[in-house]
């Protein structure tokens, strides 16, 4: 499998606490011409996406040999450094790590996901303290309950195409019974109703085998989805998908809940899934057609453990704007801390943004010339990832 990653601790002594990583990527599915499935098609955002995050988790400290970028940019867990992290994507083409040097990818067919799946639990090992993070891009379907995943062999074998195709919550609930590590799944691919899948006989199954009686080795792991049941997942042609997309942008200084010991902000599920939905919702508003909406968090355990730790405090992306739109010409917005500095922005080309810690701020908008009455909100609590305000001009 394409190991991008290793870290010494890690090649030193296989058991310790670190955090390991696996991305797949499935976008080129060249055999779905041949069998035809719910207009299933190429993809060009999974490659892109599993590339994203890679980026973000190997521009740390953890695997730049000199300095990396912070925390509020990339990954960061002092208790669970990045121990190891593995890419496979179609189509097959050169990685470019950020550390420098270039790595083919695998081709992320059923068989090689299911390789570097269980390669992926033998690092994890029976250590609690470890964390595991599996982020999947591709295509998805449903039977209306369960999601499933596509690999990108799907339909190499016309008379048995669903044997590319594996079942998310009952990998969750094998994998659960085989490692003590803390799991997160991050999951972006459609959950739409596949009429096909439900007239199969055969269920596709999960990536390992298991029994479901046997008690779990941990309970502390989460599955956080793109979309929910019966809907879509999107992403722009030639981008990172909407879902990846908002994930980073969280993870990149948004969320976090303050360390019950020591310096820093925890990012766990809860303030990722919160932070995820925020950005979300944030980066469709001028999209017209549907809006993806984030799938819940399922799992269990308090969702406490972090995934990644901040080190400063959380930012809260301030949107603002006035309407009618007619008045931007002459208007300003403008923030204030405690200590009454303002900073102000004008409204000529549209929306602006300010990025402030979260915390309690004043602001508001006035205009050039007094055209309108400064609006004012005094001493505001601001803790959401995104706060967006629109003005209205009487």
């Amino acid at each position: 499998m394409s190991l991008i990653f290793e870290s010494v601790s890690i090649q030193k002594n296989p058991n310790v606490t670190a955090t390991h990583v696996l991305l797949v990527g499935c976008g080129e599915y060249p055999h779905l011409a041949a069998v035809g499935f719910g207009g299933l098609k190429s993809l060009t955002s999974p490659q892109l996406s599993a590339g994203a995050m890679a980026n973000w988790f190997l521009s740390g400290p953890d695997a730049m040999p000199i300095g990396g970028l912070p925390p509020e940019q990339a990954f960061h867990n002092p208790d669970a450094p990045l121990g190891s992290l593995v890419m496979l994507t179609s189509p097959e083409a050169p990685y470019q790590a950020p550390f420098g040097g270039e790595f083919q990818t695998t081709r992320p067919t059923l068989i090689n996901i299911r390789t570097a799946y269980s390669e992926w639990l033998a690092r994890l090992g029976s250590n609690p303290n470890s964390r595991g993070v599996f982020h999947f891009c591709g295509h998805g379907v449903s039977d209306g309950i369960s999601q499933y995943l596509v690999a990108d062999d799907f339909g190499i074998s016309p008379d048995d195409p669903w044997s590319g195709v594996f079942h998310v919550s009952n990998t969750c609930q094998t994998t659960i019974r085989k490692t003590a590590a803390s799991l997160f799944f991050l999951i972006d691919a459609c959950m739409e109703l596949s009429e096909d899948l439900i007239n199969e006989i055969d269920t596709p199954k999960a990536l390992i085998s298991g029994q479901r009686n046997g008690p779990p080795q941990t309970t502390e792991w989460a599955v956080l989805r793109a979309t929910t049941a019966n809907r879509l997942a999107f992403a722009p042609n030639n981008g990172v998908a909407r879902f990846t997309n908002a994930l980073l942008k969280a993870l990149r200084g948004h969320c976090g809940k303050q360390r019950a010991v020591g310096v820093g902000f925890d990012v766990g599920v809860s303030e990722l899934r919160d932070a995820t939905a925020a950005f979300l919702e944030f980066s469709q508003q001028s999209i017209t057609g549907e809006h993806q909406k984030l799938g819940m968090a399922g799992g269990e355990g308090n969702w406490t453990v972090a995934m990644h730790v901040q080190q400063r405090r959380p930012s809260v992306l301030v949107d603002m704007d006035v309407q009618p739109e007619g008045y931007r010409p002459v208007a300003c917005a403008f923030m204030e801390d405690t200590a009454r500095r303002r900073e102000s922005k004008e409204l000529t080309n549209g929306p602006v943004q300010f990025v402030k810690e979260q915390g309690e701020w004043s602001y508001g908008t006035n205009a050039k010339n007094n055209v309108y009455a400064e609006q004012y909100y005094g001493r505001q609590f601001l803790t959401s990832a995104v706060h967006t305000c629109r003005f209205r001009i009487p």
